[in-house]
C-alpha cells in the first residue's frame, strides 16, 4: 500500500489525507513511526507502508505553558496552557503528538493509560495548508 517515500515529506503527505501510515520492515515486520526507509533492527531496505487504525492509549503527557513562537501565534501561552502525549498505537509504534479535547489546566485529569484516537488538525487553505497529526480521548 502506497508510493510515497518513506520520508517525513511521504508521511505528511498521507496526514493531508487523513491517514495515519507507518513503514513496515518486509523481513522482521515491525512498525516505524516516523517512517524509516531502512530497519534499524535489521537493516533491511525492503520497507512497506501501512495504515493504522488510529487507536491508541498514552503512555505519558504533559501540559506546556511556557511555549515556542510557533504555539504563541496559534493562541497557547501561560493562560492557554496545551497538552501533548506519547501515545502507543495499537499496532505497536508510539509517537508523540499534541492531546486535544481534554483540559491542558487540569492535568490530572488526563491518565495514563487513557485510551485516544488519531484525528487531524488542519490549518491554512490552499498551498499554505497544513495537515497536522493530534490525539482526542476515545
Amino acid at each position: 500500500m502506497g508510493s510515497e517515500e518513506f520520508t517525513i515529506a511521504g508521511y505528511n503527505k498521507y496526514l493531508a489525507e487523513h491517514k495515519l501510515m507507518a513503514s513496515r520492515c518486509e523481513r522482521c515486520q515491525i512498525l516505524f513511526l516516523p517512517p524509516r526507509p531502512v530497519c534499524p533492527q535489521c537493516h533491511n531496505r525492503e520497507m512497506s507502508w501501512q495504515q493504522l487504525n488510529g487507536d491508541g492509549r498514552v503512555l505519558g503527557f504533559t501540559s506546556i505553558a511556557i511555549v515556542p513562537t510557533t504555539m504563541t501565534a496559534r493562541g497557547f501561552g501561560r493562560d492557554n496552557p496545551y497538552m501533548t502525549a506519547v501515545v502507543q498505537m495499537e499496532e505497536g509504534p508510539a509517537l508523540a503528538g499534541m492531546l486535544q479535547g481534554v483540559d491542558a489546566k487540569d492535568p490530572e485529569s488526563t491518565k495514563v493509560g487513557m485510551p485516544v484516537v488519531a484525528d487531524y488538525m488542519e490549518e491554512g487553505e490552499g498551498d499554505a495548508k497544513q495537515v497536522t497529526l493530534v490525539f482526542r480521548p476515545r
